[in-house]
């Protein structure tokens, strides 16, 4: 603790600032490909883009590509570049960027408009992305607009040539519900609507193309985020909550090995960890001795290829154990090595879409360091509890104005309290550890 301490100051103002940007997701029609000195990217048809933010002077526009390798388990950025004003120009309804020599990152042109966004990078300046990558984005910022395409089907994805697989529209139409429901876009009645929608594009997509894995995972996702949503301790699950965890694994086991594959150890290296916690999970609420070892074979599986990210999978352990129990203490000495890593909270500003909240979770930070706390108040730690929950507290303002801030008000109230109760020897009164009922994947990512 003494160690990140002087980190609090630099981190809280780097989210205050990381947080403003306005988010949009781009769905449709993305197709990319790199390979040395060479790069696309394109947007079709996508809503979004019909009157996209200008980005002539004195808007201020900002372009940046990256990839998730195998080899890294990080995000690595491969171009960001502030796009000169002066090169911008508008085309009738669009905008067009032309820098023949590609100075600014190696991007050559640009044209956004239309429901159209195209990128082309070349020369020397251009440094593509390099395969095997769990996935490839770019995020194009227009003043306070942010643009995010991110591509996780490939067609070829090896260190000569990255080329991604075509989308469908019905893919396209239930990735833009998923991240519409996630991100708390639609709520009450046009919520559980979009969620059927969602559901029905995402499984026409799957059936239509048979290496679609993207699709048949987000439709595990958002069965495991319904069942989440509906769950709020894993020995009270209802049969409707129940069912969607049996759909959420049913929908892992068809991605199969599309989109990360355990014979070879290609491919989205997070994808296991999902999988594993909700093979897990449906063994704790079905009563099932053997996918409860499975999931927790699997688990310890996923955090050996990827501990940086896979470490959070371990949380429905946490979430169903009673302190004391073997397999919370297992857990608990796990986290505890990768929260005492000096390098795993300085990744708020080293990794900021993955442990700040520059990605797609645009409230990740605050929530993460609540779920800490949560950790060990539930192991009895009074003094480690209040640290991380003090430290959420320190980054949990900006302006953008957190759902979930009573959340975290409570556990700073009264942290002994909560300690108190998970250590009076009797489950039935644990407070459930963030993320439970309402606030499963909310407290991340609704906006």
């Amino acid at each position: 603790m003494p160690v990140v301490r002087p980190l609090l100051a630099v981190l809280a103002l780097f989210v205050a600032v990381s947080s403003a940007d306005a988010l949009t997701v781009l769905t449709a029609g993305k197709a990319a490909s790199f390979k040395s000195g060479k790069g696309m990217v394109r947007i079709a048809k996508d809503p979004a883009l019909v009157t996209p933010a200008p980005p002539v002077c004195p808007v201020v526009s900002r372009l940046t590509l990256g990839s998730y390798p195998q080899t890294t388990n990080r995000v690595v950025v491969h171009v960001d570049a502030e796009l000169p004003c002066a090169n911008w120009q508008q085309t009738g309804d669009g905008f067009v960027y032309d820098d023949k020599a590609a100075t600014a990152g190696g991007v050559r042109k640009i044209v956004l408009g239309d429901g159209t966004l195209l990128v082309k990078f070349d020369g020397d300046a251009f440094v593509p992305p390099v395969g095997p990558v769990g996935y490839v984005q770019l995020w194009l910022t227009v003043g306070d607009t942010r643009y995010h395409a991110r591509f996780h089907n490939f067609r070829k994805n090896d260190a000569g040539l990255v080329v991604t697989r075509n989308v469908s529209k019905a893919a396209a139409d239930g990735e833009a519900g998923f991240w519409a429901v996630l991100h708390g876009d639609v709520t009450g009645e046009a919520k559980v609507a979009r969620e059927a929608q969602t559901l029905a594009s995402l499984t026409k997509a799957a059936k239509r193309d048979k290496k679609d894995g993207r699709s048949r995972f987000l439709v595990g996702m958002l069965h495991l985020y319904r069942f989440g949503q509906m769950t709020v301790g894993y020995d009270d699950a209802s049969p409707a909550a129940v069912t969607e965890i049996t759909a959420a694994d049913a929908a892992f086991t068809s991605t199969g090995s599309l989109l990360w594959d355990r014979a070879t150890n290609r491919g989205d290296s997070r994808v296991p960890g999902f999988v594993a916690a909700t093979t897990f999970g449906l063994g704790v609420v079905t009563n099932d001795a053997a996918l409860r070892a499975q999931g927790l074979a699997d688990l310890e599986y996923a955090v050996d290829v990827n501990a940086f990210f896979n470490i959070f999978d371990y949380i429905p352990v946490v979430q169903a154990t009673s302190p004391g129990d073997p397999l919370f203490d297992t857990v608990l000495a796990d986290i505890t090595t990768y929260l005492d890593d000096p390098n795993t909270l300085s990744c708020i500003v080293s990794q900021p879409e993955i442990c700040g909240n520059d990605g797609l979770a645009p409230h990740n930070a605050a929530a993460a360091l609540v779920l800490f706390g949560d950790v060990f108040a539930k192991a009895g730690n009074l003094e480690r509890a209040q640290f991380w929950y003090g430290l959420a507290s320190a980054l949990s303002g900006g302006p953008v104005p957190w759902k979930f801030q009573s959340v975290l008000d409570a556990r700073l109230a009264d942290p002994a309290g909560r300690v108190a109760l998970y250590q009076d020897g009797d489950p039935s009164n644990d407070p459930p550890i963030i993320g439970a009922g309402s606030e499963a994947c909310a407290t991340c990512h609704n906006r």
